[in-house]
């Protein structure tokens, strides 16, 4: 009887002393929070291809994770110091820029979690019409209350390609 009472004793002081532990958060609640961040990124793009005064490398810093290595549609992989530069480089050709995400797919696994998506993306370059099909997945991990995009791999279709290759073909012939 009285190693009954000293284990619950025991049990009960343990119970209660024991440190609060953060609620984990739900699946589906951090599906939400990497869908509004993936939406919040593109409205800020948007806005900065289309005149908003957005700063990009910050809008990047933002959602980004300093040392991602982006894939690009056409299969270089890039620190994201050169797709800033690049972004900065295109803000000035671009125009009427609009975008949609299509088949928005996530999953979490506690602090890791990817998204899938096709991103369409139709604006003018040097008034060139431009409309691209972007299969994208985004790779993110948690920090703190926030997610931080870890990994980016993009790819595209052959019709994007072949507006590609025409644009630099227009462009080659301007030279």
């Amino acid at each position: 009887m009285k190693i009954c009472l000293l284990l619950c004793s025991l049990l009960l002081i343990s119970c209660t002393t024991k440190e609060k532990r953060e609620p984990v958060p739900l699946p589906a609640q951090d599906a939400a929070q990497i869908e509004e961040s993936i939406s919040n990124f593109y409205s800020g793009l948007s806005r900065a291809y289309n005149g908003g005064g957005v700063n990009t490398d910050s809008l990047f810093d933002i959602f980004f994770e300093k040392d991602v290595r982006y894939v690009t549609a056409w299969g270089w992989t890039e620190p994201l110091d050169s797709t800033k530069a690049r972004l900065r480089n295109a803000i000035r050709h671009v125009k009427d820029y609009s975008h949609h995400i299509e088949s928005l797919q996530v999953k979490s696994y506690g602090n890791a979690a990817y998204a899938f998506f096709v991103l369409r993306q139709e604006y003018k370059v040097d008034d060139n019409p431009l409309a691209e099909y972007l299969p994208t997945t985004f790779v993110l991990e948690r920090r703190g209350p926030d997610w931080k995009i870890v990994h980016v791999h993009r790819s595209t279709d052959y019709e994007t390609i072949q507006q590609y290759v025409a644009l630099q073909q227009k462009r080659d012939a301007k030279k």
